[in-house]
């Protein structure tokens, strides 16, 4: 018989099992999508519309999924009228927040900024990737700063391939299942993170030893870890390396597999090995049949490698025999191969001569360790391996930061480059906040960084400032601008309409008050035209300066 015409209902059936099926598929993937895009409205406020809030106490927990690891936070509020930037969390120490995250690249952005005060912000992500490096703004002033970071695990995202990992790593943030975020600074101040999950960009993949990767404990530092903050939001970074290990070895704990199942073509993977292997005479003897296979399967999966030079021994000075003259082999190979060198050997042993007598601040300068670097000659080598992108990799130089200045490692930065103080961004007073709008800020997008300004008025605005402006020598009602609060004097009971105008006449906020009430406003130093009307009925306009 035919089973389907014998069951009744069976039509029915199947059309509800298809939409219950679809509905199920529905919300699993709206679950996933919510779990890689995150918007978080940091302070004890109210909460920007769309946005999720942190408080000073929002503590991690897996159930939850987000929240502090540690640090003594606290929250500020401006009480002033957007809700996303009015108030914000800062800490004396560092303070680290974690977001379970799915593995792949994310684009975060930080919104950053005090109302009243200056501030100052630094980012470290997971092992301590510099990824904002002293975000320095004036009071009133906010910055959208964005980047991109790769949410890295030992197993690969298809399950192809599960990496090896030594010991010590097993307590790196690399590895876990969690995106974290160090955040310190003189004057910390973190209105919210954005979170949003974009595997399209161009991520540059580091192969390498302890020179390279992302030391977990300060003063160590590998280059490979201060490279980010060089890096516009179009590229993350994701950085294989290890302290310990020659080229013979990452390939066989299968960490390029891990990476090959992973890269896209045109992705780009740096190979820099050669103070490890200086010490097995196998690694020596297989050293260019070893980064051939690297170069050659890297290529295979459409990504271009780029091989580094080993930086120099504290001892050492000649690039030809430096590290047992591995370096000297990689560059004569790379031509050999069409591959491109960038030679950081030979700007470490630049950076050396130009140091002098301060050329050990640049190592851990201990009597035993005359090859791993601190921050300050890690910070270094990044710069130098810029500019060596600069000049041989136009496709990858594209992603870099404009904001940077050259670098020539013959003129070495200072020895504090890393703590001096930077001058405060002025530009913009702020009221007001509209992330979304492109009328109340400005994108720089070569630095992944915005700026917000004062908004642009409208013209009803500039027209009532216009018809009322002979009334500001008759009219009884005035005030003041004192610190962040503006005192209203004169005006009789009920509820009043306060605008707040620069001198052009272009309206920067509005706000509701009663009588004797204190407005808290976040406005720079200047003069400003303070209009206060009932309905329709305008009563007064005065002139108010914030000193």
């Amino acid at each position: 018989m035919d089973y389907k015409t014998e069951i009744k209902g069976y039509d029915t059936l199947v059309k509800t099992a298809t939409m219950v099926t679809v509905a199920a598929l529905l919300a699993a993937f709206s679950l996933a999508e919510a779990a890689e895009n995150y918007k978080f409205d940091f302070g004890e406020g109210p909460v920007a519309a769309g946005y999720t809030q942190v408080k000073a106490n929002t503590k991690y927990s897996d159930s939850q999924g987000y929240g502090f690891e540690s640090g003594t936070v606290s929250s500020v509020d401006r009480l002033w009228d957007d809700d996303l930037t009015t108030d914000f969390l800062t800490a004396k120490g560092d303070m680290v927040f974690s977001v379970a995250l799915p593995q792949g690249n994310y684009e975060v952005t930080f919104i950053l900024g005090d109302g009243e005060n200056e501030s100052e912000t630094t980012v470290w992500a997971e092992n301590r990737k510099l990824m904002l490096d002293r975000i320095t703004l004036a009071g009133g002033v906010f910055s959208r700063q964005t980047v991109s970071l790769r949410r890295m695990e030992t197993r690969s995202m298809d399950g192809s391939v599960t990496m090896s990992i030594k010991d010590r790593e097993k307590d790196y943030r690399t590895w876990d299942k969690k995106l974290t975020f160090v955040i310190s600074g003189k004057a910390p101040a973190v209105a919210g993170i954005e979170i949003k999950r974009n595997d399209n960009v161009t991520t540059l993949w580091l192969c390498g030893n302890s020179t390279v990767v992302d030391q977990l404990t300060a003063p160590w530092a590998g280059w490979g870890q201060m490279a980010p903050e060089f890096f516009k939001s179009s590229l993350a970074i994701a950085n294989y390396a290890e302290s310990g290990l020659t080229a013979s070895g990452f390939y066989s704990m299968k960490r390029l597999a891990k990476i090959l199942s992973e890269v896209k073509k045109g992705d780009f993977v740096t190979v820099q090995f050669a103070h490890n292997d200086q010490k097995n005479q196998n690694d020596v003897n297989n050293y260019e049949a070893t980064l051939t296979k690297y170069a050659n399967e890297i290529k295979a999966k459409g990504a271009t490698p780029l091989f580094v030079t080993s930086t120099a021994r504290q001892n050492e000075t000649d690039p030809k025999t430096a590290v047992g003259g591995l370096p000297e082999r990689m560059r004569a190979l790379g031509k050999k191969l069409g591959v491109t060198v960038l030679d950081l050997n030979q700007h470490s042993i630049t950076l050396g001569k130009a140091l002098g007598g301060n050329k050990e601040k640049m190592y851990m300068y201990t009597a035993s360790d005359k090859t791993h670097f601190c921050e300050y000659g890690a910070y270094e080598l990044a710069r130098a391996n810029i500019e060596e992108i600069k000049a041989k990799v136009p496709e990858l130089a594209k992603h870099l930061r404009d904001d940077h200045e050259a670098f020539d490692s013959s003129k070495p930065d200072p020895l504090d480059i890393l703590t001096q103080a930077k001058a405060p961004i002025t530009e913009g007073g702020l009221v007001q906040v509209e992330p979304e709008s492109s009328s109340s800020e400005e994108t720089d997008s070569s630095s992944s960084a915005e700026i917000a300004r004062p908004q642009s008025s409208s013209a009803e605005g500039t027209e009532g400032i216009t018809a009322a402006e002979s009334m500001m020598q008759s009219n009884a009602i005035s005030g003041r601008i004192e610190g962040s609060t503006l005192h209203l004097e004169g005006i009789d009971g009920g509820a009043h309409d306060i605008s707040v105008f620069d001198m052009q006449g272009h309206r920067i906020a509005e706000f509701r008050a009663m009588q004797g009430h204190e407005l808290h406003v976040t406005l720079r130093q200047g003069a400003y035209l303070v209009k206060v009307a009932q309905g329709n009925r305008t009563l007064g306009i005065f002139k108010a300066v914030r000193r």
